[in-house]
């Protein structure tokens, strides 16, 4: 997960604005990129289930193999986001403009 204070790769499309709405826009996109990385961390975990079935010196499923693929599918997830590679977020920040953008009466109904 992006943790507070990291330093996230980020569109550059806010123009000069107020403080507030330019605070608002960057916490949206934030939150865009978040839900993005959240989405990659359970493809990329349903995508390596059968990768890392092996067997410690013990016989039992290994501790570390899982430890592995959390590591791997964070560390994963974590790019894919950071970059959007999957374009959620900007889907995301898309349809929020298109929200905004539309008379009050339009989006209550």
């Amino acid at each position: 997960m992006i943790e507070p204070g990291s330093h996230i790769k980020l569109d550059g499309n806010i123009t000069a604005l107020n403080s507030d709405e330019q605070n608002r826009n960057l916490r949206k996109e934030e939150v865009a990129v978040e839900f993005e990385e959240i989405f990659a961390r359970q493809l990329v975990h349903e995508m390596t289930k059968d990768s890392f079935k092996m067997t410690g010196e013990s016989g039992l499923p290994g501790s570390s193999s899982q430890l592995y693929r959390e590591f791997i599918t964070d560390a994963l997830a974590g790019e894919l986001a950071a970059e959007r590679r999957l374009g959620i977020a900007n889907m995301i920040m898309d349809m929020w403009d298109q929200t905004t953008d539309q008379p009050n009466d339009k989006r209550n109904e």
